[in-house]
Protein backbone atom coordinates (compact mmCIF):
# COMPACT_ATOMS: atom_id res chain seq x y z
CA UNK A 1 0.00 0.00 0.00
CA UNK A 2 1.38 3.38 -1.01
CA UNK A 3 2.05 5.78 1.82
CA UNK A 4 1.55 9.50 1.60
CA UNK A 5 4.45 11.73 2.71
CA UNK A 6 2.46 12.61 5.84
CA UNK A 7 1.97 8.94 6.70
CA UNK A 8 5.65 8.24 6.17
CA UNK A 9 6.70 11.11 8.45
CA UNK A 10 4.25 10.10 11.15
CA UNK A 11 5.46 6.50 11.09
CA UNK A 12 9.05 7.72 11.33
CA UNK A 13 8.16 9.86 14.36
CA UNK A 14 6.39 6.90 15.97
CA UNK A 15 9.62 4.93 15.60
CA UNK A 16 11.42 7.75 17.38
CA UNK A 17 8.81 7.54 20.16
CA UNK A 18 9.36 3.77 20.40
CA UNK A 19 13.13 4.33 20.58
CA UNK A 20 12.71 6.87 23.38
CA UNK A 21 10.53 4.48 25.37
CA UNK A 22 12.81 1.44 25.13
CA UNK A 23 15.28 2.39 27.89
CA UNK A 24 12.40 3.69 30.01
CA UNK A 25 10.48 0.42 29.86
CA UNK A 26 13.55 -1.82 30.13
CA UNK A 27 15.02 0.00 33.15
CA UNK A 28 11.58 0.38 34.74
CA UNK A 29 11.00 -3.36 34.64
CA UNK A 30 14.51 -4.01 35.90
CA UNK A 31 14.12 -1.55 38.78
CA UNK A 32 10.85 -3.20 39.81
CA UNK A 33 12.87 -6.17 41.08
CA UNK A 34 14.38 -3.89 43.72
CA UNK A 35 11.12 -4.18 45.63
CA UNK A 36 12.10 -7.71 46.71
CA UNK A 37 15.43 -6.90 48.42
CA UNK A 38 13.89 -3.67 49.74
CA UNK A 39 11.08 -5.58 51.48
CA UNK A 40 13.59 -8.14 52.73
CA UNK A 41 15.89 -5.52 54.25
CA UNK A 42 12.97 -3.66 55.87
CA UNK A 43 11.57 -6.86 57.41
CA UNK A 44 15.02 -7.96 58.61
CA UNK A 45 15.71 -4.52 60.10
CA UNK A 46 12.34 -4.37 61.87
CA UNK A 47 12.50 -7.92 63.25
CA UNK A 48 16.12 -7.65 64.36
CA UNK A 49 15.49 -4.33 66.11
CA UNK A 50 12.45 -5.67 67.95
CA UNK A 51 13.54 -9.20 68.78
CA UNK A 52 16.82 -10.61 67.52
CA UNK A 53 19.38 -8.05 68.64
CA UNK A 54 18.32 -8.48 72.28
CA UNK A 55 19.21 -12.18 72.27
CA UNK A 56 22.41 -13.18 74.15
CA UNK A 57 23.68 -15.18 71.17
CA UNK A 58 23.49 -12.13 68.92
CA UNK A 59 25.36 -9.95 71.42
CA UNK A 60 28.08 -12.54 72.09
CA UNK A 61 28.80 -13.30 68.42
CA UNK A 62 28.94 -9.70 67.30
CA UNK A 63 25.88 -9.99 65.06
CA UNK A 64 24.46 -7.07 67.03
CA UNK A 65 26.62 -4.67 65.03
CA UNK A 66 25.28 -6.09 61.76
CA UNK A 67 21.68 -5.74 62.89
CA UNK A 68 22.28 -2.20 64.13
CA UNK A 69 24.34 -1.18 61.12
CA UNK A 70 23.72 2.29 59.63
CA UNK A 71 24.67 0.76 56.27
CA UNK A 72 21.67 -1.54 56.53
CA UNK A 73 19.41 1.41 57.25
CA UNK A 74 21.02 3.52 54.52
CA UNK A 75 20.46 0.71 52.02
CA UNK A 76 16.70 0.97 52.61
CA UNK A 77 16.38 4.54 51.43
CA UNK A 78 18.99 4.00 48.70
CA UNK A 79 16.90 1.22 47.15
CA UNK A 80 13.67 3.17 47.68
CA UNK A 81 15.15 6.24 45.96
CA UNK A 82 16.45 4.21 43.01
CA UNK A 83 13.15 2.36 42.64
CA UNK A 84 11.14 5.59 42.71
CA UNK A 85 13.41 7.57 40.37
CA UNK A 86 13.76 4.84 37.74
CA UNK A 87 10.05 3.99 37.81
CA UNK A 88 8.74 7.53 37.24
CA UNK A 89 9.15 7.40 33.47
CA UNK A 90 7.79 3.87 33.27
CA UNK A 91 4.69 4.86 35.21
CA UNK A 92 4.11 7.87 32.96
CA UNK A 93 4.31 5.77 29.78
CA UNK A 94 1.50 3.57 31.14
CA UNK A 95 -0.44 6.48 32.68
CA UNK A 96 -0.07 4.94 36.13
CA UNK A 97 0.65 8.17 38.01
CA UNK A 98 -1.95 9.52 40.41
CA UNK A 99 -4.08 12.26 38.86
CA UNK A 100 -6.37 14.84 40.37
CA UNK A 101 -8.89 15.23 37.55
CA UNK A 102 -11.46 17.97 37.96
CA UNK A 103 -12.10 19.42 34.52
CA UNK A 104 -10.47 16.77 32.34
CA UNK A 105 -13.35 14.23 32.59
CA UNK A 106 -15.67 16.87 31.15
CA UNK A 107 -13.63 17.05 27.96
CA UNK A 108 -13.80 14.86 24.88
CA UNK A 109 -10.93 12.85 23.43
CA UNK A 110 -9.32 15.79 21.63
CA UNK A 111 -9.74 18.02 24.67
CA UNK A 112 -7.95 15.49 26.88
CA UNK A 113 -5.15 15.16 24.36
CA UNK A 114 -4.82 18.94 24.27
CA UNK A 115 -4.50 18.97 28.05
CA UNK A 116 -1.70 16.39 27.82
CA UNK A 117 0.12 18.29 25.08
CA UNK A 118 -0.20 21.67 26.79
CA UNK A 119 0.85 20.26 30.14
CA UNK A 120 3.83 18.50 28.60
CA UNK A 121 5.08 21.46 26.56
CA UNK A 122 4.41 24.23 29.08
CA UNK A 123 5.05 22.47 32.39
CA UNK A 124 6.60 19.00 32.32
CA UNK A 125 9.39 19.26 29.74
CA UNK A 126 10.70 22.68 30.90
CA UNK A 127 10.52 21.58 34.54
CA UNK A 128 12.47 18.39 33.80
CA UNK A 129 15.07 20.38 31.86
CA UNK A 130 15.59 22.58 34.94
CA UNK A 131 15.81 19.54 37.23
CA UNK A 132 18.39 17.85 35.00
CA UNK A 133 20.44 21.07 34.73
CA UNK A 134 20.62 21.62 38.48
CA UNK A 135 20.81 17.89 39.17
CA UNK A 136 24.05 17.75 37.21
CA UNK A 137 25.58 20.39 39.48
CA UNK A 138 24.23 18.54 42.50
CA UNK A 139 25.89 15.32 41.29
CA UNK A 140 29.19 16.96 40.33
CA UNK A 141 29.46 18.68 43.71
CA UNK A 142 29.11 15.31 45.45
CA UNK A 143 31.63 13.74 43.03
CA UNK A 144 34.29 16.44 43.38
CA UNK A 145 34.05 16.69 47.17
CA UNK A 146 33.64 12.92 47.58
CA UNK A 147 30.60 13.63 49.73
CA UNK A 148 29.90 10.97 52.32
CA UNK A 149 27.20 10.16 54.80
CA UNK A 150 26.65 12.08 58.03
CA UNK A 151 27.11 8.78 59.85
CA UNK A 152 30.75 7.71 59.60
CA UNK A 153 29.96 4.02 59.23
CA UNK A 154 27.03 4.48 56.85
CA UNK A 155 27.10 4.14 53.05
CA UNK A 156 29.47 6.71 51.60
CA UNK A 157 29.95 7.96 48.04
CA UNK A 158 26.79 10.01 47.93
CA UNK A 159 27.56 10.82 44.29
CA UNK A 160 26.31 7.33 43.42
CA UNK A 161 22.78 7.80 44.74
CA UNK A 162 22.67 11.40 43.46
CA UNK A 163 23.51 10.19 39.96
CA UNK A 164 20.11 8.50 39.89
CA UNK A 165 18.49 11.94 39.98
CA UNK A 166 19.92 12.51 36.51
CA UNK A 167 18.98 9.04 35.34
CA UNK A 168 15.44 9.21 36.70
CA UNK A 169 14.64 12.70 35.40
CA UNK A 170 16.21 11.87 32.02
CA UNK A 171 14.03 8.76 31.70
CA UNK A 172 10.97 10.79 32.60
CA UNK A 173 11.97 13.34 29.95
CA UNK A 174 12.25 10.52 27.39
CA UNK A 175 8.75 9.41 28.37
CA UNK A 176 7.38 12.93 28.07
CA UNK A 177 8.89 13.45 24.61
CA UNK A 178 7.69 10.05 23.44
CA UNK A 179 4.14 10.71 24.60
CA UNK A 180 4.11 14.21 23.12
CA UNK A 181 4.94 12.68 19.74
CA UNK A 182 2.12 10.17 20.13
CA UNK A 183 -0.39 12.80 21.25
CA UNK A 184 0.45 15.15 18.37
CA UNK A 185 0.09 12.34 15.83
CA UNK A 186 -3.20 11.32 17.46
CA UNK A 187 -4.47 14.89 17.11
CA UNK A 188 -3.23 15.78 13.63
CA UNK A 189 -1.96 12.57 12.08
CA UNK A 190 -3.71 10.09 9.77
CA UNK A 191 -6.63 8.20 11.27
CA UNK A 192 -5.15 4.82 10.34
CA UNK A 193 -2.27 5.48 12.76
CA UNK A 194 -4.48 6.14 15.79
CA UNK A 195 -4.02 2.67 17.25
CA UNK A 196 -0.26 2.83 16.73
CA UNK A 197 0.00 5.91 18.92
CA UNK A 198 -0.99 3.75 21.92
CA UNK A 199 -2.59 6.76 23.60
CA UNK A 200 -5.93 5.20 24.59
CA UNK A 201 -5.02 5.15 28.29
CA UNK A 202 -4.80 8.96 28.26
CA UNK A 203 -8.17 9.57 26.61
CA UNK A 204 -10.59 7.22 28.38
CA UNK A 205 -12.73 8.24 31.35
CA UNK A 206 -10.75 6.10 33.78
CA UNK A 207 -6.98 6.48 33.79
CA UNK A 208 -6.31 3.28 35.68
CA UNK A 209 -3.20 1.53 34.41
CA UNK A 210 -4.84 -1.82 35.09
CA UNK A 211 -7.71 -1.54 32.63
Amino acid sequence: MNQTPKNHKCRAWLKVADWLERPVIWLGRLAAWLILPLIGVIIFDAVSRKFLRKMPFVIETGLYHLMNSPKLQDSEWHMHAILFLISMGYAYVYNAHVRLDIFRPMLGVKGRLWVEVAGGVVLLVPFLAVLIYYGWGFFMSAWITDEGTSVLIGIGNRWFIKSFLLVGFSLLLFSALSLLIRFVIRLWGPQELVTQTRSEAFTRDSHSAFE
